[in-house]
């Protein structure tokens, strides 16, 4: 299959773009779920920092997909 658009991303490349957003999504689902469980303060902070990385992580995604695949 030729590529005409270079915005265009080949199929195993879409995949491992869901991979990447799926696994952040869940990670972030996980860290914000288990924190209250934590006593710790470093480890609570320390979990927070991971969150604001995962949500991150996940706004870049949304944006590359909006700038890269026209999909909004």
């Amino acid at each position: 299959m030729e590529m005409n658009n270079k915005n265009n991303l080949a199929p195993h490349e879409m995949l491992e773009l869901r991979e990447l957003m799926d696994t952040n999504l869940i990670g972030a689902k996980k860290i914000q779920a288990s924190m209250a469980m934590v006593d710790d303060d470093d480890l609570k902070s320390f979990m927070k920092r991971c969150l604001v990385n995962k949500k991150d992580n996940i706004d870049s995604m949304g944006t590359f997909i909006e700038d890269n695949l026209n999909v909004q």
